[in-house]
C-alpha cells in the first residue's frame, strides 16, 4: 500500500515537473517555434515513460485489436508507414531500439514486445492528444500552430501508425509459435 502511494506521489510531481518545464520553454521559445514543439514532444514522451514504469498499464483493451480497415496493413502503407520506418532505420532508431530490446524468438520474448507495441502506442497516443489540445487551444493561427502539427504527425500519429501496422504481425507470429509448442507436446 505504501509503495503504491509512493508510486502515485512520484507519478504527482513528475507530471507538474513536466508541466512546469513546459511552461518554461513556452516562456523562453514561442509556442509557435521548432523549438518549443520539439521539446514538448520529447518532454511528454520522457513524462509518459517515466508514469509507465511507475503504473501498471494493463493495457488490455478492445482498442489494441486491429479493426476491419486495418487489416493487411493497406491503409497505413497508403499513407507512408513503409517511408517511415525507412526514415527511422536511416537516422539509426531502429538501431537504438534493438541494441535496448534485441529480438528474441522465445514466446515470453515476443509477448513482451507485443506488450511494449501497446505500451508505445497508448503512450503517443495520449502524447497526441496533448499536443492536438494544446495545439488547438494555444496558438492564434494556423501559421502558429504549424511547427506543433507537423511534430505531432511525425512523432505521434506516425509511430502510433508503425505500432497498429507491426502488431498484427507480431500477434501471427506468437500464434504459429504457440501452435508449434502444442503440435510438438502433442
Amino acid at each position: 500500500m505504501e509503495k503504491n502511494i509512493m508510486k502515485w506521489i512520484t507519478s504527482t510531481m513528475a507530471t507538474l515537473s513536466v508541466i512546469g518545464l513546459i511552461y518554461l520553454v513556452g516562456q523562453m521559445f514561442t509556442v509557435s517555434s521548432f523549438v518549443f514543439s520539439w521539446t514538448l514532444n520529447f518532454l511528454l514522451m520522457a513524462w509518459f515513460t517515466f508514469l509507465a514504469s511507475q503504473i501498471d498499464f494493463k493495457l488490455d483493451s478492445g482498442y489494441f485489436e486491429s479493426k476491419k480497415f486495418e487489416k493487411e496493413g493497406k491503409i497505413y502503407g497508403y499513407l507512408g508507414v513503409h517511408y517511415y520506418r525507412r526514415l527511422l532505420v536511416w537516422v539509426g532508431w531502429e538501431k537504438i531500439t534493438r541494441q535496448k530490446n534485441p529480438v528474441q524468438k522465445s514466446i515470453s520474448a515476443l509477448k513482451l514486445v507485443e506488450y511494449n507495441s501497446r505500451s508505445s502506442e497508448f503512450g503517443h497516443t495520449i502524447i497526441a492528444l496533448i499536443v492536438l489540445i494544446l495545439t488547438l487551444a494555444v496558438p492564434n493561427s494556423l501559421n502558429d500552430a504549424k511547427w506543433l502539427i507537423i511534430t505531432n504527425i511525425l512523432l505521434n500519429i506516425y509511430p502510433i501508425m508503425l505500432q497498429r501496422f507491426n502488431r498484427p504481425r507480431l500477434l501471427k507470429i506468437i500464434h504459429h509459435h504457440i501452435m508449434e509448442e502444442v503440435l510438438k507436446n502433442d
